[in-house]
């Protein structure tokens, strides 16, 4: 008697939730998206199988290494949305934008770059369950309350990736001084003396002000 109080409670539960539609043909297929994860890993080695030329460029060429990354940002947002109502200049300026974003987020320290992700998935998480509302319940109400919290964690984001990097290069001034070179700094890649211990906010704080 138990189990089936139990039981009725947790279908009950489910279906204000939409549980029930995890296995509906409502959600993306599980086949296409695991067949999916297999192609984003697979075409990492399609890569060698480009010509000699562009893999050089690629691997020496800082300049066309960033105007590869713009237009694999440009084609996947072409193809992520595929109703889009904007003229193509518009799309070309966000994709700078976002690309100039990337760049700043992948300049920042593990405890800048993990909140950063999951706010990204927390945010994607209520897009969807927003979309879920609009279309199958009509809730506008609360796909409105949704929304406003979707613009604060858009701020969120873009706070947390300027911190990020200004943290992460006031680092780095403070450890190569003079050397430092804001171009560099921001168009490099690499992952370089890992094994090193890194100094403090405030130890970086104090040495880029003596060096000034």
């Amino acid at each position: 008697m138990g189990l089936f109080v139990f039981s009725a409670a947790f279908l009950d539960m489910s279906s204000s939730l939409g549980l029930d539609e995890i296995f509906s043909p409502g959600t993306f297929d599980t086949k296409t998206a695991l067949s999916g994860l297999y192609l984003w890993l697979l075409f990492g080695f399609l890569s060698t199988m480009v010509s000699c030329d562009l893999q050089r460029w690629m691997r020496d060429s800082l300049p066309f290494r960033h105007l590869v990354g713009i237009i694999a940002f440009f084609f996947l947002f072409t193809i992520l949305d595929s109703g889009n109502k904007a003229p193509v200049i518009a799309l070309w300026v966000k994709t700078l934008f976002i690309y100039g974003l990337f760049l700043m987020m992948v300049k920042s320290k593990w405890y800048f770059s993990i909140p950063v992700l999951i706010v990204l998935v927390i945010d994607q998480s209520v897009k969807m369950h927003s979309e879920y509302l609009d279309k199958h319940l009509g809730a506008k109400e609360e796909v409105k309350n949704m929304e406003f919290v979707r613009q604060i964690l858009n701020y969120v984001i873009i706070g947390l990736v300027v911190v990020g990097f200004g943290h992460y290069m006031l680092r780095q001034m403070a450890e190569f001084g003079d050397d430092f070179h804001m171009g560099t700094f921001l168009f490099s890649y690499g992952c370089g003396h890992l094994n090193e211990a890194a100094p403090s906010l405030a130890d970086s704080i104090k040495r880029v002000v003596k060096k000034k």
